[in-house]
């Protein structure tokens, strides 16, 4: 039976940790589709959200289509495959068109016009204000921004009911009393985003339209922001949690270790603040920027110490399931629910399942059910450009490592018919940070094939300075993350190991 290792080594990135999961070679037939069929459910489905977002039409007919497909799948046995194939693609067409037609009357879309206009919006912060350190002629300027569920919006001196979502920008930084699930009201000039500056450059009003954002509001400072909903009002989870883990990170530390701080932050708990653009340059160009998300990284090495510790216990393969998806569920929630995070958990758990489940373990098929999950949940994120770079990853690995580990077996290959105790002393020393050193090699390329075509797309990079940064800084940051672990896990309970792992 192939089965799943969890390990606590991290090899290339975040996502590139879930191949480390699976020591299966991925031996499937690729010309049989029932060997992966959740492959070919995917393929379906994102075919159907592809065509949605070329050719967008009436959700009604879309979904009146798909019903006929289904009826006419159970009357008829010789229709039925093709009646489901084309039902599966359609339920992504329809997918998509729900989230990009107009819905209602009250849809912003049609209560606003695309003109810049002074407006004050009612609604609900949809996640806590994300405060940024930019620079500006060589000095620090600080931004804040903010996602609001609009309710109403008052235009020319008259309230009225609207509905979607709008990003905000402004200068400065709000309080702590505003966090997700915050009745706000703010003023400000409501415009469509700015689209791209020029031809292959980012384009902001893409990017956001592609999250369910259609307009953004500029402020001049946080007078322009009131709460509706009173003063005492207890934060969420998650902001209770961000507040205890960054004091309990910073205890032992001397008050002067800012910095190095600010980024343990960002690292363990994907807080953003601390990525200025002076610290996110450097990552950027190397290739590394992607240990400050919560994600693979992040969720695989939490599993693999649970399920190791767990194992050692002689706890069973279903009892280690049931206890190790509701805590790293826990962990993506009480970081926010960040959307590399929900991505990555949503990968392990597929992984987690099938391995508690003692099935044989396939990184293809985990991948695809990830996928439809997360698409039949929110399409549009199909093109998103994190969501693309993580599956890319992935993929890549499942496809290129059975040949590329082939290839680094026969190259350490040694001489079958001379016994290890023969062999130098040192060529045996040298055996296993060889191995290490090849096997993270090997998967930091795959990895880097994989992204290479998105990030150049993106953001305009070629990096092959990554396939060593990652060697180095990949392992150092999983020791880390690990440190930070240990830390959170002690606690309060525990000062003297709290501070020793900080």
């Amino acid at each position: 039976m192939l089965t799943p290792s969890f390990s606590t080594r991290a090899p290339y990135d975040g996502d590139s940790v879930f191949a480390s999961l699976a020591n299966a070679p991925f031996r499937g037939n690729f010309s049989h589709p029932m060997k992966r069929p959740l492959l070919t459910l995917a393929l379906l489905y994102v075919a159907g959200v592809l065509l949605g977002a070329v050719w967008p039409l009436a959700v009604t007919g879309l979904f009146a289509l798909t019903f006929l497909l289904l009826v006419f799948a159970m009357a008829s046995a010789q229709l039925r495959r093709t009646c489901l194939v084309a039902s599966l693609v359609l339920a992504g067409w329809c997918n998509i068109a729900a989230r990009l037609d107009i819905l209602s009357p009250h849809d912003l879309r049609v209560v606003f016009s695309h003109r810049a206009d002074i407006v004050t919006v009612r609604g609900v912060l949809i996640e806590t204000p994300v405060e940024r350190v930019h620079e500006r002629k060589g000095e620090p300027v600080e931004r804040t921004h903010a996602v609001v569920e609009t309710h109403e919006l008052r235009l020319d001196g008259r309230w009225q009911a609207a509905h979607g979502r709008i990003a905000i920008t402004m200068p400065g930084v709000l309080g702590t009393n505003f966090f997700t699930g915050r009745t706000v009201e703010v003023d400000g000039v409501l415009q469509s985003p700015p689209g791209a500056r020029a031809e292959g450059l980012f384009d902001y009003r893409a990017h956001l339209r592609w999250q369910g954002i259609y307009y953004q509001l500029i402020t001049d400072d946080t007078r322009d922001w009131r709460l509706l909903d009173g003063e005492n009002v207890r934060p969420p989870m998650d902001a209770r949690f961000i507040v205890w883990a960054q004091r309990t990170l910073a205890r032992g530390l001397p008050e002067e270790v800012d910095e190095p701080l600010r980024l343990m932050w960002a690292m363990a708990l994907g807080w953003k603040t601390a990525l200025t653009d002076e610290v996110a340059t450097p990552f950027m160009r190397s290739g590394t920027m992607h240990v400050f998300a919560i994600s693979g990284l992040h969720i695989a090495l939490i599993a693999g110490i649970l399920v190791a510790l767990l194992r050692v216990l002689q706890v069973p393969r279903a009892a280690c399931g049931l206890v190790v998806l509701p805590l790293i569920w826990f962990y993506t929630g009480a970081t926010g629910w960040q959307s590399s995070a929900i991505r990555s958990t949503v990968m392990m758990s597929a992984i987690i399942v099938g391995w508690s489940l003692k099935r044989p373990c396939d990184l293809l098929n985990s991948l695809a059910a990830a996928a439809l999950i997360i698409l039949a949940w929110d399409p549009r994120q199909l093109f998103q450009a994190s969501f693309q770079l993580s599956f890319s990853v992935v993929l890549s690995l499942a496809l290129l490592m059975p040949a590329f580990e082939s290839w680094r077996q026969r190259l350490l290959q040694g001489d079958p018919l001379l016994p290890n105790s023969a062999r130098p002393r040192w060529r045996r020393w040298l055996d296993a940070p060889l191995r290490w050193l090849s096997l993270g090699a090997t998967v930091s390329l795959a990895a880097w094939f994989g992204s290479l075509p998105l990030i150049a797309h993106y953001f305009h990079l070629v990096t092959p300075v990554s396939l060593l940064a990652n060697l180095i800084v990949v392992p150092l940051s999983s020791l880390e993350l690990m440190c930070n672990l240990g830390s959170l896990r002690c606690g309060d309970w525990a000062p003297w190991l709290t501070e020793l792992f900080s």
